[in-house]
């Protein structure tokens, strides 16, 4: 029914990686962007907490 012949071609792989990588991100990006930023900002805190606990007073 939906047989095929022969493999697909290399440009036209290559092209649907650059098409899914593209919007991938634009879908993707934006939120991920912000995971990280809060993650990273909770990382810092939470060292900046725990050497400020540990020095002696």
């Amino acid at each position: 029914m939906f047989g095929r012949r022969k493999f697909l071609s290399f440009p036209m792989v290559i092209g649907a990686v650059i098409i899914g990588v593209v919007s991938g991100k634009a879908i993707f990006g934006p939120p991920l962007d912000e995971y990280w930023k809060k993650k990273h900002q909770e990382e810092t805190s939470a060292a900046a907490t725990k050497e400020n606990d540990s020095t002696p007073t």
